[in-house]
This record gives C-alpha cells, structure tokens and sequence, in this order.
C-alpha cells in the first residue's frame, strides 16, 4: 500500500476556508469514488498555524496516478489556487507502508 502526503501552509483563515472547500465540494469523497482509493482524510495543524495536510492510502502507485489523471480531479482548481496564492505548498509525497495497528 501507499500513502500520498501534501501539505499546504497557509494562513489559518485560508486554512479555514480551504477545508471548507473540501467539505463543500465533497473533495475526499470524489476521490475515493472515482478511483481505487482505500481512504483519505484532510487535517489542519493544532497548534493554529494554518498548516494543512491531505493523505491518503492507495492500493499502488498506479492507484494514486488515477486520481492525479483523472479529468474531475480540476474542476475545483480555480477557487483553490486563489486560497493557495500566498501559500507554501510542500512536494507531494508517496510513502509505501510498511505496518500499521489500529484499535476496532
């Protein structure tokens, strides 16, 4: 399994308003209804930062390399890329899985 990891450092009201966007356009469940994803999530940093992160966990890299083809994966670019102006945005990375534990 894989896990692909982006972080995105904004400031915590276009942290705000980007998991807006996430949530108002049902970002993370697109992705997993339209390719072979196994789960997703988006998460904000704690400490009020605007630090965000989305991860998710692919059965392969071909998995992963779906979503990043697939032609509904930009149709929410445009209001994205304007709360992500001033951002940093990190490189997104893959990490293959090595073990994991989780309870129930």
């Amino acid at each position: 399994m894989i896990r692909s990891v982006l972080t995105l450092r904004t400031t915590p009201e276009n942290a705000e308003r980007i998991l807006e966007l996430y949530r108002r356009e049902s970002i993370l469940q697109e992705s997993l209804d339209l390719t072979r994803q196994i789960s997703s999530d988006i998460a904000v940093a704690a400490d009020g930062s605007g630090e965000v992160i989305v991860t998710a966990e692919w059965p392969d890299e071909a998995g992963y390399q779906e979503w990043l083809d697939h032609p509904r994966r930009g149709r929410t670019a445009p209001e994205l890329e304007s709360l992500l102006a001033d951002a940093e945005i990190g490189v997104g990375r893959l990490y293959r899985i090595d073990h994991g534990v989780q309870r129930g």
